[in-house]
């Protein structure tokens, strides 16, 4: 590793509304890592508003990959985030398998949410998905995602723990090291769920008043951020949970739109210190 870590960052940007690469690229920078876009797609604005343009860049991905093998850059971690099409999750496991030496991989398995996939997403896409899962470190989807993977019924947002427990070892048969499941529901709390050398570890925060676009990208970002600086997984959970719950606060707090997404940069100047504790 350099002094600066290095990430290839796997996502669409959206030139407005908060997530996927205009959430990872500054979260990453500020705590002092190198975040390198690789990006899928480019939208004028998210996928949550009414009206949007969309420019698909499957078709450039390959000659992007190529110019990067060509100039033999290194990577220390490889973050994947949403992919649209079938052919970008099999761009995205060459990309991973193509290095002698394997990155350390995060996988965002963006998916869908609240019982129901995203309507691009089709049975292949999610069957190509569990073969990029195989190559990942660690994996972070929500429990709709989590149940669909591992091939189970989806009851709502609120496992138990046996539940976590069984969909989380499921998932690392697949092939992933470890699992980290989001927004379970709990009461009026949330938990994020680690699975990790056959151990379970829940992480509880306060659950916010409204439901914001760009969170986990943002908790991905931050988690990705720990993991490739060396913190170990619990500890990075730790802290993007407390992290996420803070940007929550504020945009409550403010009466920030919803669907600009969760407001995060005036406290982007916090996780430097969350880095030291």
């Amino acid at each position: 590793m350099g002094i600066i870590p290095k990430v290839a960052a796997i996502n669409d940007i959206s030139g407005f509304g908060r997530c996927s690469l205009t959430i990872a690229m500054p979260v990453l920078s500020v705590m002092g890592v190198q975040c390198c876009p690789l990006p899928t797609a480019v939208l004028s604005r998210h996928t949550g508003f009414e009206s949007f343009y969309f420019k698909d860049l499957t078709d450039s991905l390959p000659d992007y990959i190529s110019n990067w093998k060509e100039s033999e850059i290194e990577f220390d971690a490889i973050y994947s985030g949403f992919l649209g099409s079938l052919e970008q999750i099999k761009i995205t496991e060459g990309f991973i398998n193509s290095f002698s030496k394997k990155p350390f991989c995060v996988i965002d398995t963006v998916m869908g949410d609240k019982g129901r996939l995203y309507s691009t997403y089709t049975k292949e896409m999610c069957d190509e998905l569990k073969r990029l899962v195989a190559v990942a470190d660690v994996i972070t989807p929500n429990v709709t995602e989590a149940c669909y993977l591992a091939d189970v019924e989806y009851k709502g947002e609120n496992l138990s723990v046996l539940e976590c427990e069984y969909i989380s070892s499921r998932l690392c048969d697949y092939g992933a090291k470890a699992v980290v499941i989001t927004g379970i529901e709990y009461k009026d709390k949330l938990l994020n769920y680690v699975y990790n050398n056959k151990k379970g570890t829940s992480f509880v925060t306060k659950k916010s008043q409204q439901s914001f676009s760009g969170t986990g990208d943002l908790f991905a970002s931050v988690l990705t951020g720990m993991l490739v600086k060396g913190y170990n997984l619990n500890h990075a959970v730790q802290i993007a949970t407390r992290f996420i719950y803070s940007c929550l606060k504020y945009t409550t707090k403010h009466n920030a739109p919803v669907s600009e997404g969760v407001v995060f940069e005036p406290l982007l100047y916090k996780l430097g210190g969350l880095l030291n504790e």
